[in-house]
């Protein structure tokens, strides 16, 4: 019912997080200190931060998610509990967007697509590949490299040279 023609990121993730099935996720004593401190560094704000609530919880860790942020063991195992239940949640927004004829259907895939890849949509697409941490990144935008095809055609010593990592990331 909240899902309409011009529902964008944003509002995929209210009202996602505002499911039922979040209903569940525990809020523990003095949790909003550490929630508080999220929310300062993701980038999609909301209008009310109820930070015992646990579909607020559910926004955050999701953008937490996104953005890649270190969490403590007891959010990490919460974000895990979220990302299981996400995939439902977008199909069924999918064919809900998609059924009403709504072409902002693809904003619901993208959101499926940035919690396979744990990255945001605009993101370098390089995120998506193991042990490129933003400083990989930046060292392959200043050589020319912006996908990951720019990368699989570099030739092999000057790829290695470029990455430097070890034997086992590569």
């Amino acid at each position: 019912m909240s899902i309409n023609e011009r529902t964008k990121l944003k509002g995929l993730l209210e009202i996602i997080s505002s499911s039922t099935e979040f209903e569940t996720i525990p809020i523990r004593r003095h949790e909003d200190v550490v929630l508080r401190r999220i929310y300062d560094r993701v980038p999609v704000k909301t209008e009310s931060s109820r930070y015992e609530s646990p579909s607020f919880k559910a926004f955050l860790l999701l953008q937490a998610y996104f953005s890649r942020l270190q969490l403590p063991p007891d959010l990490v195992t919460d974000q895990a509990i979220v990302l299981t239940k996400m995939v439902n949640l977008l199909h069924a927004c999918v064919d809900v967007m998609a059924s009403n004829a709504f072409l902002n259907a693809m904003g619901a895939m993208d959101l499926a697509q940035m919690c396979v890849q744990a990255a945001w949509e605009s993101d370098s697409p390089l995120k998506q590949i193991p042990h490129f941490e933003p400083e990989l990144v930046k060292r392959c935008k200043s050589n020319g490299i912006e996908s990951v095809y720019d990368l699989m055609e570099m030739e092999d010593d000057k790829r290695t040279k470029l990455l430097n990592m070890t034997p086992g990331q590569l």
